[in-house]
């Protein structure tokens, strides 16, 4: 299995994945991946899911403490790119020289309402996400509370519902706890709650979390 032969589990520029990621464009509905060579990366914009139609990739994730985990080997027929996120946290990389379909969105709604096990992996998927996101944010480290504090929200409300509710506590002891969790004083997570506040990021109901505006919150966590 190649895997480490190129450096592939270092930690790539994001300019340089977001425009590998972009080459292949949803217009050609084909791409090549030559032999270890990456379909995605992490950091990649997410644009579609893929079919593989010939060859097999190896899919896994380098977590933010730099161990990683074979997630699956896909071959022929299976889709891979799954997730909810607006950027790839994984890799997927070619053991052979490999072609794929890329899917429209419609298409994935349909396979995910035919096929209960791509369901299930979707699912799986999602979690993984925000799992990633979940220890980057616990990650110790030089990065400010904010960035930290946003990451975090991400990760456990990632899932939320529409309105943005969390179902995150931030009462007297719900605060006391994130400041457990990212260990800092608990005067550091009000200050980070009363910026994400200001900023307009997140709202606060009866002591919970209301995610308003997602797409800052992923900026603060990915900076």
């Amino acid at each position: 299995m190649l895997l480490a032969d190129k450096g592939q589990f270092a930690v790539a520029h994001p300019t340089q994945l977001r425009a590998d990621e972009n080459a292949g464009g949803l217009e050609g509905k084909r791409r090549m991946i030559a032999h270890g060579e990456s379909l995605f990366t992490p950091g990649a914009t997410r644009q579609s899911a893929y079919r593989v139609e010939s060859g097999a990739l190896c899919h896994y994730v380098v977590w933010p403490d730099g161990t990683h985990d074979v997630i699956e080997f896909v071959f022929p027929g299976d889709i891979v790119g799954l997730g909810s996120l607006g950027e790839h946290v994984s890799t997927a990389q070619a053991m052979v020289d490999t072609s794929v379909a890329i899917i429209s969105d419609e298409e994935l709604d349909r396979a995910l309402d035919a096929d209960a096990a791509l369901a299930s992996r979707m699912a799986a998927a999602t979690d993984r996400e925000f799992d990633f996101l979940r220890r980057r944010a616990l990650q110790p480290g030089l990065r400010p509370v904010i960035n930290r504090l946003a990451a975090y929200i991400l990760a456990v409300g990632g899932a939320a519902c529409r309105s943005g509710d969390t179902h995150l506590d931030v009462g007297h002891q719900g605060i006391a706890a994130l400041a457990s969790q990212l260990d800092v004083p608990t005067v550091e997570i009000e200050a980070a709650l009363a910026n994400l506040t200001a900023r307009k990021s997140i709202g606060v109901r009866n002591d919970t979390v209301i995610i308003l505006d997602r797409d800052a919150l992923e900026a603060l966590a990915d900076a």
